[in-house]
């Protein structure tokens, strides 16, 4: 529950302007009137998140920071995808990665702390194995969207502004 009432909640606001993928899964421990049912079929339909080898989801287990980071990762691409004509800034980012590259979650991780959406002081970066808690997933995602702001906003030098011309004539 934790799982599909965090993130998924949380997610569900931006969800519904991106793309969605042609997948359609049924997991077994997910009938189609449970509550969360089609929230879950559309961040797995989105890519956004999957379910287990054995075909479960796990809604009811809690998500750790890899997890959740993992999960984050591929939002805030669907959500670059969805911005991709405004032009982005490239953030001045230097944090180590706490994973080797060999690590599942490393290229999730590397893309959130390249992009800006993960801080030197975000709790992803420390005990990736632990579970989350509420607290967590909201001060992750709103680090996310700071990021994204930061990422998207023109900021002063970047506005192209006319040179002024003659005065208009207003006969």
């Amino acid at each position: 529950m934790f799982r599909t009432a965090c993130i998924t909640g949380a997610l569900a606001v931006v969800l519904a302007t991106l793309p969605v993928l042609a997948q359609d899964t049924q997991f077994k421990d997910v009938p189609p009137d449970h509550w969360a049912a089609s929230a879950v079929k559309e961040v797995v339909a989105k890519g956004i998140m999957q379910g287990f080898p054995d075909g479960t989801f796990r809604g009811n287990q809690p998500v750790t920071r890899y997890e959740l980071a993992v999960t984050l990762a591929r939002f805030m691409r669907q959500v670059e995808e969805s911005l991709k004509d405004l032009k982005a800034r490239t953030p001045r980012v230097s944090i180590p990665v706490p994973v080797k590259p060999q690590h599942w979650a490393f290229k999730d991780l590397q893309f959130l702390v390249s992009h800006g959406y993960v801080g030197e002081e975000s709790p992803l970066l420390r005990d990736l194995s632990r579970p989350v808690d509420p607290d967590t997933v909201s001060a992750v995602l709103a680090q996310a969207m700071i990021g994204l702001v930061d990422r998207y906003t023109i900021s002063p030098e970047d506005l192209e502004v006319p040179e002024a011309g003659p005065p208009y004539r207003m006969d």
